[in-house]
């Protein structure tokens, strides 16, 4: 239902309620004041009638009394003469206008009468005559008629009976009192609960319906009701009820209320213009509300739709007005902020150039439309180099400057519309090409963007860009997968410093392996799929090599890959934060051979690398200490080597956590020293014991002079400062002779041995070169096995 329905109907069930209420109350009022009239006229009745009853009664008394009183009466009745009796009381009875006169004698039986049958009236003598009363007064039944009977006793002068004449109740004295009293009038004689009709001046229906009422509560008025009349009712008793006998005065209700009908129909009349006009303005009414609210629903379903153009053309003052005048103002704000939200899902705000949603959509209505003319696309995804830094120098707006120069700088050179910003610092592009051979030209348009520097904040910034590249319909044919073979690309391209990499399913498998590889490697460490292997460091003493320690390398063999190189698996460890377990569990094992090498007599030092996630751990030097205590070893044997680059990274922080490694007591190593920036100068300041020399400069010593000059330079200097030398890469014999002769304290590399297993590796100490071993009474003799006493710390010697 509408809500003009629901006005219009509310305001008709008003006009309807409130009308029938009108007209009920005052039809009720008016009925209720006919019904008091008319009960006032049937009590002036009731009055009239009891006194013409009195007056009848007194006529009938003293006519008998009369009739008594009469001498030759008397001597009729001594002599016994029924005939002459009963002339003489017909005369009298003539003479008085009664219906019956009757003589009864001393003992109560009837003697006389102007009745021809006497049974009934023989039957009931003796509930007429009252010997305590010498005149009496009854509604008695007789010869089932009802009469008004007086009887009077005759005295001679001794009683010798009672004379009695009465008045017959009849509809004739039943009209007789209506017409006195202007009502109807009817004689009803109610016996055991049931009511016959005696006389009544009422047609036969009227009368039907008198016997028919019941008054076993005894009301005094109520109306009777016909498809014809209706009329109020009057109940009256006579002689107390006694006899049986009522009265019932009756008024028609029909005439009085028809003397208003005139009335009621000018006063219905009124009613009904009033309510056609209420509903006429009740229209006019609710359409004036209901009119703007349904254009303003035609609006919301357009909304709805999405057309935020239909107009709302309400010119009004009141509040509806205003809600229209605010609605539009609404749909105005909604339609702009529709059309933000729909930019912003394609587009990105920073570049104004297709944000990575909107640039899959572009691209699936590319591929769409080379599917029909068979042209390959090429998908060309690059990424800026060093931006991170830029934005940790210059800041986040300053950042979002430079990639909008980048997104104008590259729209204008390569003149392409569907430029796409990505990710951070990553870009995407799309060409239709006629051979996929002009992707190198593209890839050549690209590079030439970054040629001329860049102006942020003053500041000439010099850019380059890697690149990734992916072919439709070679690669892919989907948008998602092309622009994630194009990233690989990219990520392969930025991983390996190149220019630009085109995409190979080779490289996409290897990102695969490596996300399972990253997936299992938290259970591999756990389930020891993660094996050590050991590559000895010889140190000449007196002009002999011995082993003196050796490096703890992790290797990981996998149950479905097979052996898995650290290369494709430590970097995981790092950038995933597994390095931490990884570290932890390469310390105890390595820690634990140690141990059982000392019990052996062997005096090896192990060297553990680890990352600047571990050295960042608050928990990592307590770890240390408790695997020390564990295996009860002296700190020295334990060498902890971390990478320049690590160390460097924060200096301050790295000085203070060394520091705290270095009060242990355990070695500390630099790692691939010269690959990073820093200085001995540097390194000075820290907590140091060793320098590692990076293999990139031993591999070929005996063919470069820099190489020669670099290493002698740093083998010289580390010694002046208090630090040893380990050197790495060593490939060959004239290479070891060469480092053994400047001085270098300890050499590793693959002409000395490779990485080993546990059992290989001492197969090889058995023939190869002989083992630094613990001195006599050294600490070999206290050392405790680790399942005797895992977790006690013993004093330990030097």
């Amino acid at each position: 239902m509408t809500l003009h329905s629901r006005i219009f109907g509310l305001v008709l069930l008003m006009l309807v309620g409130l009308s029938t209420a009108s007209m009920l109350f005052l039809y009720q009022s008016t009925r209720s004041n006919v019904e008091i009239e008319v009960a006032d006229r049937l009590m002036l009745a009731k009055r009239t009638f009891a006194d013409s009853f009195a007056n009848q009664q007194r006529y009938l008394i003293n006519s008998v009394e009369t009739v008594v009183n009469d001498w030759a009466l008397r001597q009729v009745i001594d002599q016994g003469d029924k005939a002459t009796v009963e002339s003489v009381l017909v005369n009298h009875s003539n003479r008085v206008g009664a219906d019956v006169a009757l003589f009864i004698d001393s003992d109560s039986h009837l003697f006389a009468s102007t009745l021809d049958d006497h049974q009934d009236l023989t039957a009931s003598i003796e509930l007429l005559v009252d010997s305590t009363q010498a005149t009496s007064h009854r509604f008695a039944a007789i010869d089932g008629r009802f009469y008004q009977l007086v009887l009077t006793e005759v005295r001679a002068p001794v009683p010798i009976g009672w004379v009695g004449m009465g008045f017959v109740i009849d509809d004739a004295l039943a009209e007789r009192f209506s017409r006195l009293g202007d009502v109807g009038v009817t004689f009803i004689h109610e016996k055991d609960g049931e009511a016959v009709v005696v006389a009544s001046s009422m047609v036969d229906q009227a009368r039907a319906s008198l016997a028919a009422e019941d008054n076993s509560e005894q009301r005094e008025f109520w109306s009777v009701r016909t498809s014809e009349w209706e009329d109020l009712v009057l109940h009256h008793r006579l002689d107390s009820g006694i006899s049986g006998l009522v009265v019932v005065l009756q008024k028609s209700l029909d005439a009085p209320l028809a003397n208003f009908q005139s009335w009621w129909w000018s006063l219905s009349t009124i009613f009904a213009l009033i309510a056609v006009s209420a509903l006429f303005f009740a229209y006019l009414f609710a359409r004036g509300i209901t009119k703007p609210l349904d254009q303003l629903m035609v609006a919301i379903k357009d909304i709805a739709l999405g057309d935020y153009s239909t107009p709302i053309d309400i010119q009004r003052s009141d509040e509806i007005g205003f809600l229209a005048k605010a609605f539009s103002q609404m749909q105005t704000a909604i339609a702009e902020r529709e059309a933000e939200i729909n930019y912003r899902a394609d587009y990105d705000i920073a570049t104004q150039v297709y944000n990575r949603t909107g640039f899959l959509r572009h691209l699936e209505a590319k591929i769409a439309s080379a599917m029909q003319t068979s042209t390959p696309l090429v998908v060309v995804c690059f990424s800026i180099n060093h931006f991170k830094e830029i934005v940790d120098a210059l800041g986040h707006a300053w950042g979002d400057r430079l990639l909008k120069q980048v997104a104008e700088r590259v729209t204008s050179t390569v003149g392409c519309d569907s430029l796409a910003h990505v990710d951070v610092d990553e870009f995407a592009l799309i060409f239709e090409t006629a051979s996929v051979t002009n992707a190198y030209f593209v890839d050549d348009q690209l590079h030439r963007c970054f040629v001329a520097e860049f102006d942020i904040r003053g500041i000439a910034l010099t850019l380059f860009a890697a690149v990734g590249i992916s072919v439709y319909p070679e690669h892919a044919t989907d948008a998602q997968s092309l622009l994630r073979r194009a990233g690989v690309a990219l990520n392969v391209a930025v991983q390996k410093r190149r220019r630009t990499v085109v995409y190979d399913p080779d490289l996409d498998q290897n990102s695969v392996r490596r996300l399972t590889l990253m997936s299992e490697l938290p259970r591999a460490i756990k389930d020891d799929q993660i094996e050590l292997h050991y590559q000895p460091k010889l140190q000449y003493v007196d002009g002999e090599p011995i082993v003196a320690g050796v490096e703890c390398l992790a290797r990981w063999s996998h149950p479905e890959l097979g052996p898995i190189p650290p290369d494709d698996f430590i970097g995981l460890a790092e950038r995933t934060g597994h390095i931490v377990e990884l570290t932890k569990d390469v310390l105890r094992r390595a820690l634990e051979q140690c141990c059982l090498w000392r019990q052996r007599g062997l005096c090896l030092s192990v060297a553990v690398n680890i990352s600047a996630l571990d050295l960042q751990q608050t928990a990592f030097a307590n770890t240390i200490e408790s695997f020390l205590d564990r295996y009860s070893l002296p700190p020295d044997v334990l060498v902890l080597e971390i990478t320049e680059s690590a160390a460097m990274q924060d200096p301050a922080s790295a000085v203070m956590r060394l520091q705290t490694l270095s009060d242990l007591g355990v070695r500390l190593s630099i790692d691939d020293y010269g690959t990073g920036y820093s200085s001995l100068a540097q390194l000075r300041k820290m907590p140091v014991q060793e320098l590692k020399i990076d293999k990139s400069f031993v591999l070929e010593l005996d063919r470069n002079e820099d190489d020669k000059t670099i290493v002698r330079s740093t083998i010289d200097l580390a010694h002046n400062i208090g630090l040893e030398v380990v050197a790495e890469g060593i490939e060959s014999q004239r290479i070891l002779w060469q480092l053994n002769k400047w001085g270098c304290d300890l050499l590793q590399g693959f002409h000395i041995c490779r990485p080993l297993p546990l059992r290989e590796l001492e197969q090889w100490m058995d023939t190869k070169y002989p083992v630094k071993r613990l001195a006599v009474g050294g600490d070999a003799s206290q050392t405790i096995l680790p399942e005797i006493e895992p977790f006690r710390r013993n004093t330990r010697k030097t």
